[in-house]
């Protein structure tokens, strides 16, 4: 029976928005199976979509790897992106 996931407002500002979720969903193990495969608990995998808290980074690579993707894709807005030579626009986004 496939999974069904509704979107819900979050009442908390994520601290450390990511893209765990989407990645998570598109490659298929459900968060507890996420979370087993990293040694964790479910709260944690929770917590990582979240954006309440932050994998260490061996854990992360780890993430990313499970899930297909690259690091940097999961936390794409902490990553800063500078202009090529010739391009004009802002450095940071923050």
């Amino acid at each position: 029976m496939p999974v069904q996931h509704t979107p819900r407002d979050s009442r908390i500002t994520p601290r450390f928005p990511n893209m765990i979720r989407e990645y998570r969903v598109k490659a298929g193990p459900s968060q507890r199976k996420l979370a087993e495969l990293l040694n964790r608990g479910r709260n944690a995998s929770s917590a990582w979509e979240c954006g309440r808290t932050l994998p260490n980074v061996p854990r992360l690579m780890r993430m990313a790897k499970i899930l297909g993707t690259l690091a940097e894709s999961l936390y794409a807005d902490y990553y800063v992106t500078f202009p090529k030579e010739g391009e004009a626009g802002n450095p940071a986004k923050r």
